[in-house]
């Protein structure tokens, strides 16, 4: 995966250090410190592929050379703080070969810093990452004050302004990622800082998710996560010296506590996205199962509800079918129905209604006798009626 780095720092004389020195090891070469009369011998360094010397058009053929360039500027220093030069240090993509990687880097260095006026020493190494890969990058020293004729002008401050460095920033990302797309690769690098990338992605994987893009969502999640670390501490020469040879040193322990802490973020956040993975992975099988099941329902509402349209038809056609015999047979009947019909109402009018017979004769009709000891039994009390 393509990295994106770019740093910025300046050489002084605080803490003893030489421009002259940081050429030589930078470069992989000898050369004598004339101020101090120290000869620096970098020639068996290893990692060194390239180095060269960018100059403007119109400076004198004595800067392009190596060992004078440097001494100029520490003859031109006075003071025992004084800044020497600025070094630029980026990582070249591994993704690019020796030659791409070159000509990006001298294109860069053109556009940004020969252009304006300054010399830069470039050297390019290729050492080991920790991931056992290669790991090219390129130191860039630069001088700091004007050219003016055969010699140094006043130092250019405006080159010290923190928008200019966030412009240098942005221009080798930019540049970088054409190199890439060139090439034909999809990796690409960012300037910007780790918590404003991983806010952007979020936004993107949002947006994806609404649009109902889910491959594409699950590739930013992917990189939400990859974004979700903290920076690590850079060791440092001196330091790394030490750690190579197994002695701990601070920088080194801030380093490995930053990759653990990293390390553990990331297997939480691997694991927050499986979870949600396969959760979503559940609710899209839910959702097939249930649509699948309601298919089914409806089919069977539809077969029932055909049965019953089936049914009622046939009784409407029934009725239909009755109500045209009826029509039929009162047409076969014609009025001589209707005037039977009437002479039947006729009748059951004119039928007299039922006399009332004395029960005496009805008895009579009926057979009914009443024998003599009844009618004695009864005497007494007809009398008691009389008397009363």
């Amino acid at each position: 995966m393509a990295i994106y780095h770019l740093s910025a720092k300046v050489i002084g004389r605080k803490g003893g250090r030489s421009c002259v020195a940081a050429a030589a090891y930078r470069a992989g070469g000898r050369l004598r410190d004339e101020r101090q009369g120290i000869e620096h011998d970098y020639s068996r360094k290893g990692g060194v592929v390239h180095a060269e010397i960018l100059a403007p058009e119109n400076v004198p053929d004595w800067m392009r050379d190596r060992d004078r360039l440097w001494n100029a500027v520490e003859a031109v220093e006075r003071r025992k703080d004084a800044q020497l030069a600025r070094e630029i240090e980026v990582a070249l993509p591994r993704e690019l070969d020796r030659g791409e990687r070159l000509e990006l880097l001298r294109g860069f260095v053109q556009r940004q810093f020969v252009d304006r006026g300054m010399i830069a020493d470039l050297a390019v190494h290729e050492g080991r990452a920790r991931d056992g890969h290669g790991q090219p990058h390129a130191h860039v020293m630069l001088t700091l004050r004007e050219l003016t004729g055969d010699g140094f002008g006043k130092k250019d401050r405006s080159w010290n302004e923190p928008e200019l460095l966030m412009g240098w920033r942005e221009a080798w990302a930019r540049d970088a990622n054409a190199a890439l797309e060139r090439a034909g690769r999809s990796e690409r690098i960012d300037h910007r800082s780790l918590p404003v990338q991983r806010a952007e992605v979020e936004r993107q994987a949002t947006r994806a998710r609404d649009a109902g893009q889910e491959e594409r969502a699950r590739q930013l999640e992917v990189k939400v996560v990859e974004l979700s670390r903290e920076p690590e501490p850079k060791i440092g020469p001196a330091a790394n010296a030490l750690e190579k040879r197994g002695i701990e040193t601070e920088r080194g322990n801030a380093f490995r506590a930053a990759q653990a802490r990293n390390a553990e973020r990331r297997e939480w956040g691997w694991r927050q996205l499986e979870l949600r993975f396969e959760l979503a992975e559940r609710g899209r099988a839910f959702v097939a199962a249930a649509r699948e099941r309601i298919g089914q329902l409806w089919q069977r509402a539809e077969a029932a509800m055909e049965k019953i349209r089936e049914r009622v038809m046939g009784q409407m056609e029934r009725s239909d079918r009755s109500a045209d015999r009826e029509a039929r047979r009162a047409a076969v009947l014609g009025r001589g129905g209707a005037e039977v019909q009437r002479q039947d109402q006729d009748i059951s009018r004119e039928r007299p209604a039922p006399v009332e017979l004395d029960p005496g004769r009805r008895d009579a009709i009926l057979g009914r006798h009443r024998d003599k000891g009844q009618e004695r039994q009864s005497s007494p009390g007809r009398d008691r009626e009389r008397e009363r």
